[in-house]
């Protein structure tokens, strides 16, 4: 355990990626693990494991707690490892709780349909006096559970609080990036699951190597259009956090995004595909956020296809996707 750290490591979310992020920072660290209710934290501290990493044991300095079983302290770090759809509920259980102050780092990706905010401007917007940075890049849960290596991104505009959470977090297994470009890298996780979503489709239909390199290609330039338009730093969009991030989630079989889209050209519906995903899709949610800028000029002809077959009744989804790949040049 890092001696200079004298707060403790609390983790928001006992599912997949929550779960993994116990198991990876408990090499440096007590963590506590906080789950939604007693009756799941104490089926996971009974089995030491997590019912999303099966075959996984989690270390005893891993404690399992409902959430909010302690008072969060200023020199706490927590970890929010939740669906972002939750987040605003979750800032507001922070105020409930009277948690004036601590360091936010971020875990969820995603973007708040109804503002287009992401989890960072929510958190900081509700929670202004929270030191506050996030976790992305090229990060899938089941290869860190098992011990291969990965080296994510840090984002966050306080220089000192990069170096403090890697001096408190990184391990021999997941090594940092920093960033400054906090909104750049959430934007930018947020999207590359619309892609694996279509690399998925790809899949399903039985297309191979060929189509998912123009894929990842289009979609590449289409997310940077959308950050362009959204104003924010696109460069962003060709380091670990953007590209890194993109190849991984679209090449891993293990990806939710990609498991969605090749149900998805198998026939099953929207439901059906989630229900046997079995965990939350964040390219999903990102789809119906994405919709709403459909109404301004930007050129995204592939995402605009992939939200149209994950939202409407497309009767031929093959030959829509087929189409659009084919129409777009460059």
């Amino acid at each position: 355990m890092d001696k200079a750290f004298s707060g403790k490591v609390i983790i928001i979310g006992s599912g997949n990626w929550g779960s993994t992020l116990a198991l990876l920072f408990s090499k440096k660290n007590q963590i506590y693990l906080w789950t939604i209710d007693q009756q799941e934290a104490d089926e996971i501290n009974k089995d030491r494991e997590s019912r999303f990493l099966p075959g996984v044991k989690l270390p005893k300095n891993i404690i399992v707690e409902k959430k909010f079983s302690h008072r969060i302290e200023a020199e706490d770090i927590v970890i929010t490892a939740i669906p972002s759809r939750k987040i605003d509920e979750l800032t507001d259980e922070f105020i409930k709780n009277n948690v004036k102050k601590c360091i936010i780092l971020s875990a969820s990706k995603g973007v708040e349909f109804s503002t287009l905010k992401t989890v960072g401007q929510i958190i900081q917007d509700k929670l202004p006096k929270m030191q506050f940075a996030t976790l992305s890049g090229p990060t899938i849960a089941r290869e860190l559970a098992e011990g291969l290596p990965a080296k994510a991104i840090l984002a966050s505009r306080d220089i000192a609080l990069l170096f403090q959470l890697q001096k408190v977090l990184e391990n021999d297994t997941l090594k940092f990036d920093f960033s400054r470009d906090v909104h750049g890298v959430e934007l930018a996780a947020a999207l590359k699951g619309l892609i694996a979503v279509a690399v998925g489709l790809a899949d399903g239909f039985g297309f191979k190597t060929n189509v998912f390199g123009l894929i990842m290609t289009y979609g590449l330039d289409e997310f940077v259009n959308v950050m362009k338009f959204l104003g924010v730093y696109h460069k962003t969009a060709y380091g670990i956090a953007g590209i890194g991030d993109l190849i991984t989630t679209c090449i891993s079989e293990n990806s939710r995004n990609r498991q969605f889209g090749k149900f998805l050209a198998q026939g099953f519906s929207r439901d059906d595909a989630l229900h046997k995903v079995g965990m939350e899709v964040e390219g999903v949610s990102m789809a119906k956020t994405v919709r709403k800028l459909s109404k301004f000029n930007i050129s995204i002809p592939l995402i605009s296809c992939i939200t149209r077959i994950i939202f409407e009744d497309v009767k031929d989804i093959k030959t829509e996707f087929l189409n659009t790949l084919n129409s777009i040049s460059g």
